[in-house]
């Protein structure tokens, strides 16, 4: 026979939380969750003065890599590849070997994958380019750390 049948420990868990129905995402936007967002009005004056390569750095540093909002990617996104396209091809030996860090090449490779997925008039010919030299600089593994990691661009 069962000891303490009026025992309602097993109560204390509250297993509405867990229904499907009441699941709620994660949308919190940049201001309340601390994430870095590239500021379109810096990297658009940076650009303007001819920085193209100080622009290139803000936008791969202020990636929003692990943003659930997609949108706010998309526009990340929109902002890079006008730095990129804005770049002459000249310029874009330079341009890579004044990225220090070998996780901005990282981030540089997802942003060109990603400009592959949108093509616009005369933008893959240049971005085939970017692909070229930052494949140079960061070999065969940063393309296979770009394809495995989980956080897109």
């Amino acid at each position: 026979m069962a000891k303490n049948t009026s025992s309602s420990a097993f109560r204390k868990i509250d297993v509405d939380q867990y229904n499907e129905d009441n699941f709620k995402e994660d949308d919190a936007d940049q201001a309340s969750s601390g994430m870095i967002v590239p500021d379109e009005g810096e990297i658009n004056s940076l650009l303007n003065q001819g920085r193209n390569i100080d622009a290139l750095k803000t936008v791969l540093q202020n990636a929003p890599l692990m943003c659930k909002n997609q949108q706010v990617k998309d526009n990340a996104l929109n902002l890079t590849l006008r730095v990129l396209l804005s770049i002459k091809s000249s310029q874009i030996d330079a341009a890579i070997e004044s990225l220090d860090d070998p996780e901005l090449c990282d981030v540089l490779m997802k942003y060109i994958y990603r400009g592959f997925e949108i093509p616009s008039e005369g933008s893959s010919g240049h971005l085939l380019t970017w692909h070229e030299k930052v494949f140079a600089k960061g070999g065969v593994g940063s393309i296979v750390r770009v394809l495995s990691d989980s956080a897109r661009a």
